[in-house]
């Protein structure tokens, strides 16, 4: 059975991709949350093994046991994800760090309403399905399986909407703010 489903995938059948998506994307979680113990990080984890899943499908043929290959790319890539968060959580504790203990009131409230102009903007660049996931997961602070409940889709869209969202939102304000504040929005808004 899994011969016939490798050889679709490798043919690049998506139905057959799906169905080979269905069947181990459960272990593929479970291990990258053994390895991680973050939900966000594990499910991003999921989509992304499966990506390369996806781009590597030529070599299917040649597996002699597709599991322990689907273990092996998870456990890379959760330890990959393990360290840029180690590393992101040590940049941005220097940066902090570097902040002045003071801030005065009316740069702030002029910061505050630029940086909200440039987010709205950022925001209506989106699609409205993209800019929903965002909202509600980014500013509101619902978890996906809730955004996924409330708009009705399955939390692997939601997950796809949230991601593309993100990148669109991230690559606008990288061109529109200079780079102490990006570090700033990034680390506020854009964490996990």
């Amino acid at each position: 059975m899994n011969k016939i489903l490798f050889t679709a995938v490798a043919g690049g059948d998506q139905k057959a991709f799906a169905e080979l998506f269905a069947k181990y994307k459960d272990r593929t979680y479970t291990i990258a949350f053994l390895l991680t113990d973050d939900v966000v990080v594990s499910e991003e984890l999921v989509q992304d093994v499966f990506l390369r899943v996806w781009k590597n499908r030529h070599k299917l043929h040649e597996l002699e046991d597709f599991p322990s290959w689907l273990y092996t790319i998870t456990r890379n890539r959760a330890l990959t994800a393990l360290e840029k968060i180690a590393r992101d959580g040590k940049n941005k504790a220097e940066f902090i760090s570097y902040l002045p203990a003071e801030i005065n009131d009316t740069d702030t409230k002029i910061t505050d309403q630029h940086l909200n102009q440039l987010l709205e903007t950022a925001l209506s660049r989106l699609s409205k399905q993209q800019r929903k996931v965002f909202e509600l997961c980014r500013l509101k602070g619902f978890n996906r399986e809730e955004v996924a409940l409330q708009l009705g889709l399955s939390p692997a869209t939601v997950s796809v909407h949230l991601t593309i969202a993100l990148r669109s939102v991230r690559a606008f304000l990288s061109s529109q703010i200079d780079s102490s504040l990006i570090i700033i929005i990034i680390s506020l808004l854009f964490k996990d």
